[in-house]
């Protein structure tokens, strides 16, 4: 059984929208969708939708309809956000093939990620809940701003208050958003809604931490994506932050940093990394915030849908290095 097997008959339905919105259109339009769903993903964010709207109270016909259909939509802004990430950074794979942008061309992937918006915020409207929309857009705006000011702070070291910032903007907003979205959608109550909304700040938080030691620990080859990568374009991450808030590191690591054939020092750099206890200060931050977000899911009714957001959060730290 799978870790979301609770809500496994609801992301099969997620699945089957995904399929039917996208394939709409002309050939190519049909062929690039084709694409992006072999591509696949975890599923995070639609699961997290499903899990929270599991503690609401709306009745119907089909009470998952509407749950399944905001689901549905905030994986489409994942998936575009993460076509258009690839163009900003040039990037050649993504989940271990050829990213939107290599396998078709550039305006193929800006105009892919836009019809993927076009159909979120389509289906967003049919919760006919303005909330809901106002809320879809709210996360758009906040991952643009996010984006934008990291991409003009590339190659400019940055202090662990301007990483905190960033990732809220880019993972930490998403994740709330996607407990509350499924919360507002099921009617569930204010206090509930507000523990869920808190429970997936923490583990958006957390989850980007360990993505960016993932992005120095793990294996190329299950990470889907070069080690290194955010080092490649500019990007440092806590752990590059605070071994140079490390005097006796800083000069060291700056002469490679500072370097323009960078990516050749990746080993020196990693070793920097480990030697002044960045990596662990990371892990122990992840920690940090895995704790409140089980202290909030502590907060929830008695449900299984408590049980596996608890075990999710504790799965976070337990990714693959």
């Amino acid at each position: 059984m799978g870790l979301f097997s609770l809500v496994e008959p609801g992301l099969q339905r997620v699945d089957a929208l995904l399929t039917q919105t996208l394939r709409q259109g002309n050939a190519l339009v049909a062929e690039v969708s084709d694409y992006l769903l072999l591509a696949g993903g975890k599923r995070l964010r639609p699961a997290l939708v499903l899990l929270a709207g599991q503690f609401g109270h709306e009745r119907g016909e089909d009470p998952e309809e509407r749950l399944v259909t905001v689901a549905t939509a905030v994986e489409m802004i994942h998936m575009a956000t993460l076509v258009h990430d690839d163009i900003i950074d040039e990037a050649s794979m993504r989940r271990g093939i050829p990213a939107v942008r290599t396998q078709f061309t550039n305006p193929v992937a800006v105009l892919a990620g836009d019809y993927l918006f076009a159909n979120a915020f389509e289906l967003f409207s049919r919760s006919h809940d303005m909330d809901i929309v106002a809320l879809a857009a709210r996360v758009v705006n906040v991952m643009c701003v996010g984006e934008i000011a990291q991409n003009l702070s590339q190659g400019k070291v940055a202090s662990e208050t301007d990483y905190w910032r960033r990732i809220e903007a880019k993972t930490g907003f998403f994740l709330e958003s996607s407990c509350r979205l499924g919360a507002m959608a099921s009617g569930a109550d204010p206090e509930v809604r507000e523990a869920l909304t808190q429970y997936g700040h923490f583990i958006g938080l957390a989850y980007q931490v360990v993505d960016d030691l993932l992005d120095w620990l793990a294996n190329p080859e299950k990470l889907g994506k070069a080690v290194g990568g955010d080092l490649a374009v500019g990007i440092y991450t806590l752990p590059i932050i605070y071994a140079r808030e490390q005097k006796e590191y800083q000069a060291e690591l700056d002469q490679y940093l500072l370097s323009d054939r960078v990516m050749e020092y990746m080993a020196e750099i990693k070793r920097l990394l480990d030697t002044s206890g960045a990596l662990g200060y990371a892990r122990r931050q992840a920690e940090e915030y895995v704790d409140q977000a089980l202290h909030q899911a502590s907060l929830l009714p008695n449900h299984p849908a408590r049980a596996v957001l608890q075990e999710l959060a504790e799965f976070i730290l337990a990714r693959d290095y």
